[in-house]
């Protein structure tokens, strides 16, 4: 029997709001229930993969520690776009996890594919 897919989609920024945290614990659980669980992170939720972040500083938990545990669930999949890496000035290899940077036909058919779409 096919694993039924869930895409979730983050597009908070990691800090200032839980949406991010929501987000990965949504993530992370799906994956516990054993559904193949893919992560798009799209505007300001690209900046959640950014290194090095030091989130103590402003008194919040880092998100760093959720994202390195991703594959450990199996969870190899981590999307953004185009757009929103052009929007920050970054490269997708230059982020951890490096996730896979796709167009706008390219993240039309990734939502098409998966039998779930959550959006945090």
């Amino acid at each position: 029997m096919k694993r039924k897919s869930v895409l979730v989609i983050c597009r908070k920024g990691p800090y200032g709001s839980s949406a991010a945290r929501e987000a990965l614990d949504i993530a992370l659980s799906g994956a516990v229930f054993e559904l193949s669980v893919s992560l798009l992170l799209l505007d300001d939720g690209v900046l959640q993969l950014l290194p090095g972040q030091n989130s103590g500083l402003i008194g919040e938990k880092n998100l760093n520690a959720m994202l390195s545990a991703l594959p450990l669930y199996d969870i190899e999949q981590v999307y953004t776009s185009l757009h929103s890496l052009a929007l920050h000035g970054l490269e997708a290899q230059r982020l951890e996890p490096a996730p896979r940077a796709l167009d706008n036909q390219e993240l039309q058919t990734l939502i098409k594919c998966h039998d779930m779409v959550l959006t945090v």
